[in-house]
C-alpha cells in the first residue's frame, strides 16, 4: 500500500526534530524508502539525460572538468560522468554518499554499460575499462580520485575551491528546487564565476511536492495553496526543503546571473490544470499562467555569456570581535549614503 502524503511528511518532520534524526531518517530510507533498492533509482536515467545534453551543447564530457552541485546518497551522476571521461568534482553541503551505496551503484553500471556508452558517445570498451579501474576502490572518494576527480563534503557550495574560469561544465540533478530561495543567487553567482567563458551549466529541476508522489492521496501541485509562511513553518525543515519556485522564476534567475538559455525541455502536467483552476493558489502564484504553474520538470542547458546584472553592491561589515562579513546591499541604498 502506497504511503499517504501526510505520513511521509510526518515521518520526516518528526525525525528533523530529534537529536539524531538524520541518521535515523537514513536508516528508514534504507529499509523502506528510495535507498532500499539502488538499482531502481531515477538517478541512472537522469545521468543519461544529462550526458545526452552535454553531447548537444559541449561536444561530450571526455577530458572536461565538471563540477556537480549536490551529490546525494546515490552517486550515479558523478560516477556516470567520470566513466564517460570527465574529471568530476562533486559537492554536498552534508556528507551523504555512503560507500555501500557506491558499491551498489558500480554494480548497476556494470549492467548499464551499453546505455551509458550510447548516452555519452563513448565506446563501451572505455566505459568497461574505467569500471574495472574503480571496482577495486573501497570507497566513493577513492573511486572519484581514480577517475581524476574528488568528493567534497561537507562543503559550502557558494564558495567553491576553483579559480575564475577554471571549469568547463556545472551540473545538478534535482537539486535546485531543494535550495532555499535566498541561496540560489549565490549558487548561480559562483557557477558563473568558475565557468570558462562560454562554459555550460546543465540542470534538471523538479517542481512538484515531494511529499505527494502518485498514490499518496493528494495532487502533487496542491502544495501551492500554502502561504510562504505556512510552507516554511510546517513543511521545510533540516531534512527536506522545497522552495516551490516555478519555471519562469528559475529562467529569470538564470538570465539575471549572466546565463543564456540554450535549451529548456519542459514537462507540463496538463491533467492537473482543471485541479489548479479550482485550487485557491497562494499569492505568489496567482499572477502566473496555469501552464507555467503546471510545469513540473525542466531540463535546462545554460551558457555563460553575459555579465550578471548589478542589482547589488557588496560591502564589508564587522562589529566588535565578530568577523568581517560581506553583505549584498541594494545599489540605490549604497548611493544614498555615498
Amino acid at each position: 500500500m502506497p504511503i499517504r502524503w501526510w505520513m511521509k511528511w510526518g515521518i520526516s518532520y518528526t525525525f528533523s526534530n530529534l537529536p539524531y534524526g538524520r541518521p535515523l531518517y537514513e536508516k528508514m530510507l534504507r529499509r523502506f524508502g528510495e535507498l532500499s533498492q539502488v538499482s531502481s533509482s531515477t538517478r541512472f536515467n537522469n545521468t543519461e539525460v544529462l550526458l545526452k545534453m552535454s553531447r548537444r551543447w559541449c561536444d561530450g564530457v571526455e577530458g572536461k572538468h565538471v563540477v556537480e552541485l549536490g551529490t546525494g546518497w546515490v552517486s550515479a551522476v558523478p560516477l556516470g560522468f567520470g566513466l564517460a571521461g570527465a574529471r568530476v568534482d562533486t559537492f554536498d553541503v552534508s556528507r551523504l554518499a555512503a560507500d555501500d551505496l557506491f558499491i551498489q551503484t558500480v554494480e548497476e553500471y556494470r549492467k548499464r554499460g551499453e546505455q551509458l556508452a550510447q548516452a555519452s558517445g563513448m565506446p563501451v570498451e572505455k566505459i568497461h575499462q574505467r569500471l574495472q579501474e574503480i571496482e577495486q576502490a573501497s570507497s566513493f572518494s577513492e573511486a572519484c580520485q581514480l577517475l581524476g576527480g574528488a568528493y567534497h563534503a561537507p562543503f559550502d557550495t557558494t564558495a567553491l575551491p576553483f579559480k575564475d574560469g577554471e571549469v568547463d561544465v556545472v551540473i545538478s540533478n534535482l537539486v535546485l528546487q531543494c535550495v532555499p530561495k535566498e541561496v540560489i543567487p549565490l549558487l548561480l553567482k559562483e557557477s558563473w564565476r568558475i565557468l570558462k567563458p562560454g562554459g555550460i551549466a546543465l540542470h534538471r529541476i523538479r517542481m512538484s511536492d515531494e511529499y505527494s508522489p502518485p498514490g499518496s492521496g493528494r495532487n502533487h501541485l496542491e502544495y501551492l495553496k500554502y502561504s510562504e509562511q505556512q510552507w516554511n513553518r510546517w513543511f521545510n525543515h533540516s531534512l527536506k526543503h522545497i522552495n516551490r519556485l516555478r519555471a519562469p522564476q528559475f529562467l529569470e534567475l538564470f538570465r539575471q546571473h549572466g546565463f543564456t538559455c540554450l535549451e529548456c525541455g519542459r514537462t507540463v502536467d496538463h491533467q492537473s490544470i482543471p485541479f489548479l483552476q479550482q485550487l485557491p493558489l497562494a499569492q505568489p502564484f496567482r499572477q502566473m499562467s496555469l501552464e507555467d504553474i503546471a510545469t513540473v520538470n525542466i531540463d535546462v542547458a545554460l551558457k555563460k555569456t553575459n555579465i550578471p546584472e548589478k542589482k547589488y553592491a557588496t560591502t564589508a561589515v564587522g562589529v566588535g570581535f565578530f568577523p568581517i562579513i560581506e553583505l549584498d546591499i541594494p545599489i540605490m541604498l549604497v548611493r544614498a549614503f555615498v
